[in-house]
C-alpha cells in the first residue's frame, strides 16, 4: 500500500473574502461634526479663561487691562500727529506712486522706563509691498505729551529738539 501525501493541502490556504466598503452613515458624520464643535467650544472657554485670569498676585484689574491699548493709541496719534511723521508719510506715498506707505509701530512689547515713565518703543516704517525699511525709533509716554528720539546706535534718548537740530529730519524728504 503506497501512501501519497499532498503538501500544502488545499485545505490549508483560505481564499480571501473581499468585503464591501462599510456605507458611510450620516449618524458618524454627525457624531464627528458634534465632537469637532464640542473641541473648538472647549479651546475658546479655555482661552477666554486663560486671558482673565490674573498673572501674578497683585494683577491689575479690569480698567488697566482696558487703559493699555488707549494709552498705546494717545502715543501713537501724538507720533502720527509730528510734521516730521506727516511728511515722510506724504514723501513715500508720492515718490512709490501709492505702492508704499507710512507706517508707526510698537518695537517692542515692552515698555521702556524713562525718568520713571513706562513709555512706548514705537518706530517709523517705510511699508513697501517686499518689507518694511525702518526710519527713525521713538520713545513716547502714554499721555503721548513727552516724544523722545531713539538713537539706535548710540542707545540714548534725544529730545525731539535737539534731534531737529542736529539731523535735520526735514531734509531728508527735500533731498530725495
Amino acid at each position: 500500500m503506497r501512501f501519497a501525501l499532498a503538501w500544502p493541502p488545499s485545505s490549508f490556504f483560505l481564499t480571501p473574502t473581499i468585503m464591501p466598503p462599510r456605507a458611510s452613515s450620516s449618524r458618524t458624520t454627525i457624531i464627528a461634526g458634534i465632537l469637532a464643535g464640542l473641541l473648538a467650544a472647549g479651546l475658546v472657554a479655555f482661552y477666554m479663561h486663560q486671558q482673565s485670569a490674573p498673572h501674578g498676585d497683585n494683577a491689575p484689574g479690569a480698567s488697566a487691562n482696558t487703559a493699555a491699548p488707549e494709552q498705546n493709541a494717545r502715543a501713537v496719534d501724538a507720533l502720527l500727529a509730528l510734521p516730521e511723521i506727516k511728511a515722510w508719510s506724504a514723501h513715500i506715498e508720492k515718490a512709490s506712486g501709492g505702492r508704499a506707505h507710512g507706517a508707526v509701530m510698537e518695537t517692542s512689547p515692552e515698555t521702556r522706563l524713562v525718568d520713571g515713565v513706562a513709555s512706548y518703543q514705537l518706530s517709523f516704517f517705510e511699508s513697501t509691498p517686499d518689507a518694511a525699511h525702518r526710519w527713525e525709533s521713538f520713545v513716547v509716554t502714554p499721555d503721548g505729551k513727552r516724544i523722545l528720539v531713539d538713537d539706535i546706535v548710540s542707545g540714548d534718548l534725544i529730545s525731539l529738539e535737539q534731534w531737529r537740530k542736529d539731523n535735520a529730519p526735514m531734509q531728508r524728504v527735500a533731498t530725495q
